[in-house]
């Protein structure tokens, strides 16, 4: 398994990327847009439920592992196509939802964006969400904790043609993220394999 998920991470590698002036788009928010009714905004941790998608899930890149305490309201429940981001810890990241996550509960410290999908492409949003600049400028500093206010994240105005061309190339960089994450927890259960058969004498050494 760590041999054919190795390979796959090699064929999925990017391609080395020709250098270029950096782009001047129209610049809007993701408040702008929700105003506009492009896409719709909510937080998660409310009410009860056996499966929910938590933030350590969103930064790890691993299926939904929590669960929610009976609050009397109800829980968001996250749909295929739905940007999710974790808006404590510093980091860029944002999640796209795919069809084995969708019916689970958007856990704490999690924001939801649902795009209108005749307005914006949502691989197309998570990946310019996804930079660093950006995310830098949409932080605030609270003691040792960094705040993202994912209002204030930009993307550029571009049609949607456009956002579906930045969006395929987003999706084949998640893709080949998501296989490296495997390979590292497949190489990790491997050696630690090799350790302890070694040391318990159920491995030889030649």
């Amino acid at each position: 398994h760590l041999g054919r998920t190795l390979r796959l991470t090699a064929d999925l590698t990017p391609p080395p990327a020709e250098e270029a002036r950096p782009s001047r788009w129209p610049l809007t928010t993701v408040g702008e847009l929700a105003r506009a009714g492009a896409l719709l905004v909510r937080t998660g941790g409310h009410g009860a439920h056996a499966r929910v998608l938590t933030d350590h899930d969103v930064l790890s890149g691993t299926a939904p592992s929590g669960a929610l305490p009976e609050t009397g309201e109800q829980p968001v429940l996250v749909e295929a196509g739905d940007v999710v981001v974790p808006v404590l810890g510093g980091g860029a990241v944002a999640r796209v939802i795919d069809e084995a996550t969708a019916g689970a509960a958007l856990g704490r410290n999690l924001t939801l964006l649902r795009p209108d999908p005749a307005a914006l492409d949502p691989w197309f949003l998570a990946g310019f969400l996804r930079g660093t600049a950006n995310n830098r400028q949409a932080s605030s500093y609270v003691s040792t904790a960094t705040r993202l206010d994912v209002r204030r994240l930009q993307l550029p105005r571009l049609p949607l043609d456009q956002q579906l061309r930045y969006g395929e190339r987003f999706r084949a960089l998640a893709e080949f993220e998501d296989t490296l994450r495997l390979a590292g927890r497949l190489g990790e259960r491997l050696v630690r394999g090799m350790y302890d058969g070694l040391t318990d004498g159920t491995v030889a050494p030649d």
